[in-house]
């Protein structure tokens, strides 16, 4: 079989309007047929009662006694003494003395569908009211439903809103059924899947937005992969330079180590001291680059149930032990219980919070203090450490985190490379936490660390 030929939209729209009036002009005709019938079997004509009081209007007239024989089961009647009093008749009280009065003053009519006629007789005056709208014959319809052609146009009404909305829903579910095809591609696009068809449709303008999908999503395609093997490229290229540097690097820091076990003067062994320190910090920035491009903070890397307290009594040992080396006070103030966990890499988490306490050193002034603040509220365990630095520029705020990451308006000194807060970054939203750079009042830097924990209990 071969494909169906698509349609426009306002093609269909216009098939859906001409089927809607062809459903209206159905309706009518239904109704029409249904009133001619009961007109004749079950309802009353509106000008019934009027058309028999004008054929009995003589008898009405010289009738010694007016009774409801010569009238409809929907009229009603009264009899008036020439000075306007009530003498017999089937009016209901409170309509005596109104109906008079509506006689007396010419109005032919008692509100919206009662109508009266006045037959001056001999001795008195006849008024007849009647109603001027169909009627059902049977009594006990009639008192129930005393207005038939409201109830009639009412019906009506809501066979036509029906007609419509179920006409509308018709044309809504295929129209919907030829957008699932284009909900379906960017659902696939969002997925990040890109080994799709994106398929037809019966619709002409819908097929073009699914060919342009489609076209963009090869498109797309072709760029990624592209993209994807340069950064593949470019990582093993970073990490094969690393392990070359690391060599080299060894060398220096051998030879400067020996260097400074000869006969060498204060100065000399200052230097030597300068050599070994750098490239102790060489080797850490290249570790830190391994790391990375060995992609060790992979997403799918099994996590673990990490006891918060025993990591906080590691950092705290190795930054009380950098204090002192750095000659930089660092205050610790814990407000966090036992039994408390977090999901992920005990390891990477503990080296991406001490990058962050590393990163603060590095920019604290010799003597002064940083503060590490660790609290736990509503199951989220919150760092914060803020130094007496310089603290981020508005640069750094917004692009701190980002990888290779440098600036020379502040916080900027020998040696640092933009990996620290990148590391720390990655491996903190791996744990579904967040890492968020400001300064405090004094202007100094604040790194503040936000992490769910849990108990085992839970």
């Amino acid at each position: 079989m071969g494909m169906k030929k698509s349609k426009k939209l306002r093609t269909i729209f216009i098939e859906y309007v001409i089927s809607l009036g062809a459903q209206i002009i159905a309706l009518l005709l239904a109704n029409y047929f249904i009133l001619a019938f009961t007109s004749a079997t079950m309802v009353y004509l509106a000008n019934y009662s009027e058309k028999v009081i004008k054929e009995n209007y003589e008898e009405l007239k010289d009738a010694p006694e007016v009774t409801m024989e010569l009238l409809t089961p929907m009229c009603s009647f009264g009899v008036y003494s020439k000075d306007g009093q009530y003498l017999y008749g089937n009016l209901p009280s409170k309509n005596k003395k109104k109906i008079w009065n509506a006689y007396y003053e010419g109005d032919n009519s008692i509100g919206l569908s009662n109508y009266i006629i006045g037959i001056v007789r001999e001795k008195d005056i006849l008024i007849i009211s009647y109603p001027l709208t169909m009627q059902l014959r049977n009594d006990l319809l009639r008192k129930a439903l005393p207005n038939v052609e409201l109830v009639g146009v009412s019906l009506f009404l809501l066979q036509l809103i029906t007609t419509i909305v179920l006409w509308s829903n018709r044309f809504a579910k295929k129209v919907n059924i030829e957008l699932q095809s284009l909900l379906r591609a960017t659902e696939k696009i969002q997925e990040q899947n890109l080994d799709f068809k994106a398929g037809n449709s019966n619709i002409e303008e819908i097929g073009m937005v699914l060919n342009g999908i489609d076209r963009m999503k090869n498109s797309l395609k072709i760029a990624l992969e592209e993209q994807w093997l340069l950064e593949k490229q470019k990582r093993e290229q970073v990490s094969a330079l690393a392990h070359d540097i690391k060599t080299p690097l060894t060398i220096v820091k051998g030879n400067a180590e020996l260097l400074k076990e000869t006969e060498l003067s204060k100065e000399q062994k200052d230097y030597c001291n300068y050599i070994v320190e750098s490239s102790d910090q060489m080797d850490e920035y290249i570790q830190q680059l391994l790391t990375l491009t060995k992609k060790e903070i992979d997403k799918e890397h099994p996590s673990e149930n990490i006891e918060v307290i025993n990591v906080l009594n590691s950092l705290k040992r190795q930054s009380e032990a950098l204090s002192k080396a750095k000659k930089i006070n660092i205050v610790w103030k814990i407000d966090v219980e036992d039994n408390l966990y977090i999901k992920g890499s005990e390891n990477e988490f503990e080296r991406a919070i001490m990058n962050i306490i590393k990163n603060a050193f590095d920019f604290s002034p010799e003597a002064s203090t940083i503060a590490v603040y660790v609290a736990v509220d509503d199951c989220e365990l919150t760092f914060k450490i803020i130094d007496q630095g310089k603290g981020f520029s508005k640069k750094a705020l917004k692009y701190g985190k980002e990888q290779f990451f440098m600036e020379n308006e502040s916080r900027s000194k020998t040696g640092h490379h933009g990996l620290g807060l990148f590391f720390a970054n990655t491996v903190i939203t791996k744990c579904k936490g967040e890492l968020i750079l400001s300064n405090d009042d004094n202007g100094s830097g604040a790194v503040t660390v936000k992490i769910p924990v849990f108990r085992k209990d839970d």
